[in-house]
């Protein structure tokens, strides 16, 4: 293993990368196979500046089409694309487009734009003049904001390592070092009248003799309007001038602006006690700030007004140093739990709760039960490769990869049926949409048609859209993702033969540098399957796939035996977010089907027995919760709309 490997492992360390990006990419394939031809493709084969080997492969792990590639490699081994914002700004612009004129891809990515230095510094100055107030009272606590402001605005195109330089020279003369320790310069006799009679720190007390406050979340704030409140969340962001402090409070139901004003409330000792996430409580009245003040998008139209305030929890001051603009994916990830308390990532959750209730008010309102299959099972739905196997008091035993056989047993019961569980694929793909443990919608019903079951998944995915757009977080959905619209009945309808003319007719290959078409019988893996569903544009129900491509138990096309009763919902951005098919119902067919499989059947005899005892025609599907938040919030990759995600090589925090 170590003599396939190591030719390839010289070439990526030659590249720059570090020991354990070159490890986590042998591990996978497809991303090796790219990082090499686009290596090649830059001439860095032989080595290459680490900034160099660093873009190469931000472009092989980027959402990209092959060709879009190739051309920002060989832009970056030119060095006309230098950073990391240029490159981004090729892959915005490149997204979804198969002609384009050269000089715009360079006018949107920045080639030819030179930030001097001067104009580096000059940025800086300005920056810092207009902050003066938040310097003095925060200092280094609004680096990461400093920071992310002319990297994003100001000096979009500059060296990001230049301008962190600039910063960081103009902070340390500004404000001094980043560990000095102001307090020596204050010294003066002890004798000194005032100094010994000055109090060296505040105690607020609240006072007892004002309204009672109500406790309230910040979602309930605005039925509270000229009332006293008690407040309690986390300090979202602090801007402290003299004599005031202004704090954004988040709770997880929502924001509210504060302001701690006054000599007491605002005293420097108390001051110095509040950081970014700290926990606490403030008591206030409420009151609607006037119209031409600026509340930010997204909070209660009323401002807290303190009166009283206390520390609850203290936060430490390294919170900037833990994750920051400048941060990679690998450290967001390791620091997740504290990239949740960020406003885009709680929004997405907040989505993803939603989106979870409406799926089941959906299914209430057809009439279904939810039940709860087991997740530690002995037998296997989708193959025995992708199994996570495990000692089940010494017996073999696996983490499922579907509840849908369970489904299947308890419709003679209850009818349509559904369950929101996790399932498990012990699959190797980090591919940006693949997980090995996801949140599984599957449901099954009788005594219904092919068609029907068609119209089944597409009255869910449609009426689960417009809960969501239509309900409580509706606001939040258009931050996310403005774009977004409930898509329109009927869905395209296209059979999988039709697929296969689809990409030889426009040009999608099953081998793009060898330009070989798909042949039918062929699986269309996941690059070409999103690029097919881009390009038509529309929610496509792709069905009746070969009998070899899908599990043993789905049912046969009457019209063409050769074919199955089997569809994919396949939606624009993401590809397939939905799997279902017919199921057999007859004994004699799935006894065959085990043997083709090569199944032992007695395992499964308590699925058997549903085609013994009253076997009615049904079907079923299964709804990918993580992919159907993809296409909802426009997320570009599957582990921002999870907790914690887990896939090949991630199984913390």
């Amino acid at each position: 293993m170590a003599s396939q490997e190591s030719p390839l492992a010289s070439i990526f360390r030659s590249m720059g990368l570090e020991e354990r990006r070159v490890t986590d990419t042998l591990k996978n394939q497809d991303l090796t196979k790219t990082l090499h031809e686009l290596a090649l493709e830059a001439h860095a084969e032989k080595g290459c500046d680490k900034s160099i080997g660093n873009l190469l492969y931000a472009i092989a792990t980027a959402k990209a089409e092959p060709a879009h590639r190739t051309i920002l490699a060989v832009y970056v081994a030119k060095g006309s694309i230098k950073t990391a914002q240029q490159l981004q700004g090729g892959l915005d612009f490149l997204k979804g487009k198969s002609l384009f004129n050269t000089t715009e891809l360079e006018t949107a990515s920045g080639v030819g734009i030179v930030v001097t230095p001067a104009q580096v510094q000059a940025a800086v100055d300005s920056l810092l003049a207009s902050k003066k107030d938040d310097l003095a009272s925060k200092k280094y606590g609004i680096y990461g904001e400093l920071l992310g402001s002319l990297t994003k605005d100001k000096l979009k195109w500059a060296d990001p390592k230049e301008v962190k330089a600039a910063l960081d020279a103009a902070l340390e003369k500004a404000i001094g070092p980043r560990d000095a320790q102001p307090a020596a310069k204050q010294e003066k006799p002890k004798e000194t009248k005032k100094e010994s009679t000055a109090p060296q720190s505040v105690t607020l007390v609240e006072d007892k003799s004002l309204p009672s406050a109500i406790q309230t979340k910040i979602i309930g704030t605005t039925q509270h309007e000229g009332k006293r409140v008690r407040v309690y969340g986390w300090a979202h962001h602090i801007r402290a001038q003299k004599n005031i402090i202004f704090i954004e409070l988040r709770d997880g139901t929502g924001f509210l602006q504060c302001v701690l004003a006054g000599k007491k409330l605002a005293h420097a000792s108390l001051a110095e006690t509040l950081k970014r996430e700290s926990s606490m409580c403030i008591v206030g009245t409420l009151t609607r700030p006037p119209p031409e003040k600026h509340v930010p998008k997204g909070f209660e139209p009323l401002e807290l007004t303190a009166d009283y305030w206390e520390l609850v929890g203290a936060s430490s001051i390294d919170l900037e140093n833990l994750i920051n603009v400048e941060s990679n994916v690998d450290q967001l990830l390791d620091q997740r739990h504290i990239a949740l308390r960020g406003t885009r990532t709680s929004s997405i959750l907040k989505l993803r709760s939603v989106a979870t209730q409406a799926f089941r008010e959906h299914y209430a309102s057809r009439g279904y039960f939810e039940v709860t299959p087991p997740t530690l099972v002995q037998t296997q739905c989708e193959g025995g490769s992708t199994l996570f196997g495990l000692d089940y008091y010494g017996e073999p035993a696996y983490l499922t990869q579907s509840s849908q056989l369970y489904l299947e047993t308890v419709i003679p019961a209850l009818g349509d049926v559904y369950c929101v569980a996790q399932s498990y694929r012990a699959e190797k793909s980090r591919t940006r949409r693949h997980l090995s443990e996801y949140t599984h919608i599957e449901a099954e019903r009788p005594f219904i048609t092919f068609n029907e079951l068609l119209d089944t998944i597409e009255d869910l995915v449609v009426d689960v859209a417009t809960r969501v757009a239509t309900g409580p977080l509706k606001e939040v959905l258009a931050t996310i993702n403005p774009n977004f619209k409930v898509p329109a009945k009927p869905f395209k309808r296209m059979n999988y033969a039709d697929a296969v003319k689809y990409c030889r007719e426009h040009e999608i290959y099953k081998d793009e540098d060898l330009k070989i078409h798909f042949e039918f019988g062929d699986d269309i893996p996941e690059g070409p399957e999103r690029r097919m569903t881009d390009m038509i544009g529309v929610p496509i129900l792709l069905c009746r796939f070969t009998a070899e491509m899908k599990a043993f138990y789905m049912a046969r096309c009457p019209e063409d035996n050769t074919l199955t009763e089997s569809v994919d919902l396949l939606m624009p951005t993401v590809g397939e977010i939905v799997g279902g098919s017919m199921r057999i119902n007859d004994y004699a067919q799935l006894m065959e089907a085990y043997k083709r499989e090569g199944l032992d059947p007695s395992p499964y005899y308590w699925f058997t027995d549903q085609r013994k005892y009253g076997s009615v025609p049904h079907g079923g599907y299964g709804l990918g919760l993580d992919r159907f938040l993809m296409w909802l919030t426009a997320a570009d990759h599957i582990r921002d709309v999870c907790l914690y995600p887990r896939y090949t090589g991630r199984c913390q925090p």
